[in-house]
């Protein structure tokens, strides 16, 4: 990678995990200052992270995080539950014991990082979780377009999970999932899918309309 995708790369990965806050100032010359680089790969480091959405440059100041708007976590969400219980079907009818045997491994690895309150840990596992369903249905683009909304709904994830009933909230809907992919049950699969990130959905649209997410980021 050149000096203008390691720090974009960087940068994206700090956003995403809410390492970057709502309030945080950055800065052409700041940033090459961290990254020890000229200012050009810095500037367009964050010109590119801004024409992705996860930047907002204001004038004379510098770069800030853009907003999470309910907006922008409906249109999300509404694309991720039809599209991802879409998956979750076809990888039902694929389904077989060594994908289930993932599942099941993956899924008793996010139970001890409850148990443990790892929650950066269990945000891994859990999109980990995912990724195998997404996989397991054998259909690139479908998986590529998942990929695409999964990295947009990244932030709104991690705040997701540190509300103090969700991770174990998740990891019981992951119960049922598996138990229906077993049994082939293809349309309760879907309605599983589609509920949980239904109910996530809910869940953030409550704090994104009280303005109160001080306590996530």
């Amino acid at each position: 990678m050149n000096k203008k995708e390691i720090i974009y790369s960087d940068l994206k990965k700090r956003i995403i995990e809410l390492k970057i806050k709502s309030h945080d100032i950055l800065k052409e010359e700041d940033i090459a200052n961290r990254y020890k680089v000229s200012r050009t790969p810095a500037r367009e480091a964050l010109q590119l992270l801004e024409k992705e959405g996860y930047l907002r440059k204001v004038r004379k100041v510098g770069y800030m995080i853009q907003p999470l708007t309910k907006n922008d976590l409906n249109e999300i969400i509404g694309l991720r539950s039809t599209l991802e219980s879409y998956a979750a079907a076809l990888a039902t009818e694929n389904i077989n014991a060594d994908v289930i045997k993932k599942l099941k491994r993956v899924n008793n690895k996010a139970y001890n990082a409850i148990l443990k309150k790892d929650f950066e840990k269990f945000f891994k596992i859990n999109s980990e979780f995912h990724k195998i369903i997404y996989k397991a249905s054998g259909n690139k683009r479908l998986l590529n377009l998942i990929e695409n909304l999964t990295e947009n709904f990244s932030r709104y994830r991690l705040m997701l999970l540190k509300l103090n009933q969700m991770p174990e909230m998740s990891y019981n809907d992951h119960l049922q999932m598996i138990k229906a992919m077993e049994e082939k049950d293809i349309e309760k699969v879907k309605l599983l899918v589609k509920n949980h990130i239904e109910k996530g959905g809910r869940e953030l649209s409550k704090y994104l309309e009280s303005g109160d997410l001080a306590i996530l980021v």
